[in-house]
């Protein structure tokens, strides 16, 4: 679309969803008094969503979901075992409609090649946490860095967070919280093991009064063919070979409001890259990737005090080691780094605990080094920064609550950027119209550096810019919940305007190089609705509407930006011994490849990614109370779907068999 989407569009369109969401309010509400007894509500094995639920991310506080002024979301430890996902990337991608640019559906991250989640279109936008504790590297969201029978439940907050959490936060925040040790004087836990026609692996998880532990190991069958050759027969080519996973788990309680968490990722595979020949692929070189992630954290949170403090560290190393018995090799590489983080806040409460005012500090450090002969030689750049954040909780009324926050911040100067101060307030504010329904709206900025790394990317084939600007933008929300304990729906609408957005682009010897646009802009619609339909019947069903665009003064012109359709909808049956769950995700109208037509690369970006759909099926049975079986289909449509804009291709249909026994 062409031309600039002035601001003042933007009030009519919010003002009209407003109404809309009115109307369906007042639908929902003539409804309220259908049934919803205990025969329903009761039965926490058909329970998959609820807005009761109470989180934590989105203000820094308790509070239920119906009463959080934020798009915010909650994926349960049921949800991801009734789905069968395999790691939290797939499930965060299926239930939130997270856009993504994943080198492989499971979102593993090998060597310089970081997947990275999109919430709301913004790539390199999302920050992810674990328990609280910062878990990015160069900007990206690891979020392979916790097997996935560790997780407790998700927490996703869409939209700017900055005010609370800083630089990274501008398309929202992915909280993954962990199973914690419990006071049963028992072992407990699970040995499971899972074979299938593309992956097989093991897993163990043991939780005592005192620690829980979590590991497991998974290889994948070689994957060749991932890029398909062009209209012309010419291209590049890649299989993907010796693909495995090495996770484990750690979490302790060392002392009252006092626990520590470890986690360890290792990441291994072989890419084989070539180009086709009158559409046959030639083989060229291989390079063996190993890509190494550990997550240290203390965290220290005391209800009775309101205070809270997290202190992490996290630290990835990451090696490439050429074969030389191939054609073609590069000179072997590697980087490493570490990010530290310290953060503290207090939570006052005031007037009769109607409002709360926190009051926090965060100091963090950033370091990257890399060794890439000839194009560097143990290149690094580091640096600091301070924040000071404030948060004021105030309660107008018995039905209106608003929230005033503002963080205060400061980067030091590193090699590659200057210094920085931002100032970056947030204004939100929820009317509950009753137990059973709310409106909200969000205003905020959002702000986020460049990635440490961005002044020496390594290889010949990537240029540096030193006029890289940091990327800064608002986001405003209006939003409707509404929740009678057999139905949620929740809707709101969205507008994001962010200046100097970073994205890759071409320079005129052909050359990868990150630049700014001049403008980046989204708006979008949401929808998310579940419901209990009996004791063992459950459906859901989301849609995101957006338009994400990019105008630079370069072209002159806007470009698409991410998919402007996603949608999933999805069902659970269980019943006694037996358990189904069906879902179909699907991208619509997409944006445009980094290929031609010709499936070489280009400087248009003139070939647009076709639709992609993808239908997973799970059935479990379990004879006993300690084994269970579950069989796992993935790709059932066999589509040979486009998972990212360098066109590569996704896995063909596939099964996966899993056993697990508990003890």
């Amino acid at each position: 679309m062409k031309g600039n989407f002035k601001r003042a569009k933007i009030l009519p369109f919010l003002i009209t969803g407003s109404l809309v969401l009115g109307g369906t309010t007042a639908a929902f509400a003539a409804d309220a008094n259908t049934d919803t007894s205990s025969s329903v509500n009761s039965d926490a094995n058909v329970q998959n969503y609820n807005l009761k639920d109470v989180v934590v991310t989105a203000t820094r506080t308790e509070k239920k979901i119906i009463d959080t002024p934020a798009n915010t979301q909650v994926i349960t430890a049921k949800q991801i075992k009734d789905g069968g996902y395999s790691s939290i990337f797939e499930a965060i991608q299926a239930l939130a409609r997270a856009n993504v640019l994943a080198y492989q559906e499971d979102g593993g991250d090998y060597g310089s090649m970081l997947s990275r989640i999109k919430l709301r279109g913004v790539d390199s936008g999302t920050l992810l946490l674990v328990n609280g504790n910062p878990a990015n590297y160069m900007n990206m969201a690891d979020l392979n860095s916790v097997p996935i029978d560790q997780v407790q439940k998700i927490e996703i907050v869409k939209g700017a967070n900055s005010v609370l959490y800083g630089p990274q936060a501008i398309g929202g925040v992915i909280n993954i919280i962990t199973k914690k040790p419990v006071k049963t004087g028992k072992v407990t836990g699970n040995i499971s093991g899972m074979i299938g026609s593309r992956i097989h692996g093991t897993g163990l998880n043991v939780q005592t009064d005192d620690f829980d532990l979590g590991i497991k190991k998974s290889f994948s069958k070689d994957f060749n063919n991932v890029e398909f050759a062009g209209s012309t027969g010419k291209g590049p080519s890649l299989n993907i070979k010796n693909k495995n996973t090495e996770q484990l788990y750690f979490d302790a309680n060392l002392a009252k409001d006092l626990t520590f968490n470890y986690s360890h990722t290792d990441n291994k595979v072989s890419f084989e890259a070539g180009k086709f020949i009158n559409y046959d692929p030639v083989a060229q070189y291989m390079g063996n990737y190993d890509s190494i992630f550990n997550n240290y954290s203390l965290v220290y949170d005391s209800k009775e005090t309101g205070v809270k403090a997290v202190a992490g560290y996290n630290t990835f190393n990451a090696t490439a080691i050429y074969d030389k018995s191939y054609p073609k090799y590069y000179s072997n590489n590697k980087y490493w780094g570490y990010n530290a983080n310290f953060d503290i806040q207090k939570n006052f409460r005031m007037r009769g605990d109607k409002d709360s005012f926190i009051i926090g500090t965060n100091l963090t450090r950033e370091n990257m080094q890399c060794n890439y002969p000839p194009y560097a030689s143990d290149a690094q750049n580091g640096r600091n920064s301070y924040s000071l954040y404030q948060s004021y909780d105030y309660k107008a009324t018995d039905k209106f609550n608003l929230i005033f926050g503002l963080r205060e911040y400061y980067m030091t100067k590193s090699q590659f950027q200057d210094s920085d101060f931002e100032l970056l307030p947030q204004f939100q504010g929820l009317y509950k119209v009753n137990s059973t329904s709310s409106y909200y709206f969000n205003i905020g900025k959002s702000f986020e550096m460049p990635d440490i790394t961005s002044g020496f990317f390594y290889g010949g084939l990537i240029a540096t810019n030193s006029d890289l600007k940091p990327q800064s933008g608002w986001s405003y929300e209006v939003g409707h919940k509404f929740d009678d304990g057999r139905r949620t729906l929740t809707t709101d609408l969205f507008y994001m305007n962010i200046k100097d957005k970073f994205y890759w682009a071409k320079t005129s010897t052909g050359l990868d190089i990150m630049e700014n646009h001049n403008k980046w802009q989204n708006v979008g619609l949401e929808i998310n609705y579940n419901q209990k339909l009996n004791k063992e019947w459950s459906a859901n069903a989301g849609l995101t509407v957006q338009n994400a665009k990019a105008y630079s003064d370069d072209t002159s012109r806007w470009t698409q930006d991410s998919a402007k359709y996603i949608f999933n909808v999805g069902a659970t049956y269980n019943k006694s011994k037996f358990m189904a769950d069906a879902r179909i995700f699907t991208y619509l109208d997409r944006e445009n490849s980094y290929y031609d037509a010709t499936h070489t690369v280009g400087n248009a970006y003139t070939n647009q990614l076709p639709n992609s759909c993808d239908l997973t099926v799970t059935f479990g049975y379990k004879p006993t109370k300690t084994d269970s079986f579950k069989l796992i289909g993935r790709n059932l449509f066999n589509r040979k779907d486009i998972v990212n804009v360098y066109d590569y291709y996704a896995m063909p249909a596939n099964v996966t068999f899993v056993y697990e026994r508990s003890f």
